[in-house]
């Protein structure tokens, strides 16, 4: 029987908790994670400390680098790739390496979306002063 392939999108703090959650409940699973960034599962409640000078270099921030994420708990992450576009019935996503701009197809058997939010400001009078 083949492993079943997990694609998550987003390599922060959710996609990465998600992922290590899917390791354990599913061992024998592929786990694949795409993220834009330069970094995965960093730790943004410390970027107002790298703002203010009080931690550097920012890679103090990382929590675990793609490299150990592979050794620890065999799950491959690719940063500085941006997903472009879904296929849900063909299972298949479009994604582009940031470095190279080589486009590329990966498949999936489940997917997982972690990219985040962005905040919503609502439309009232002095929201945006």
């Amino acid at each position: 029987m083949a492993k079943e392939r997990i694609l998550i999108v987003g390599g922060d703090a959710a996609g990465m908790s998600a992922a290590g959650q899917i390791r354990k409940l599913l061992p024998n699973s592929e786990i694949v994670v795409y993220e834009r960034s330069g970094y995965s599962s960093y730790s943004a409640c410390g970027i107002p400390y790298f703002i203010a000078g009080l931690v550097e270099p920012e890679t103090r921030l990382v929590v675990r680098t793609p490299e150990e994420f592979l050794e620890k708990q065999n799950i491959v992450v690719h940063v500085l790739h941006e997903v472009l576009s879904l296929d849900l019935v063909a299972g298949k996503v479009k994604v582009r390496d940031l470095e190279t701009g080589r486009e590329f197809a990966d498949g999936f058997d489940k997917l997982l979306l972690a990219t985040g939010a962005s905040p919503v400001v609502p439309p009232l009078n002095g929201a945006k002063a």
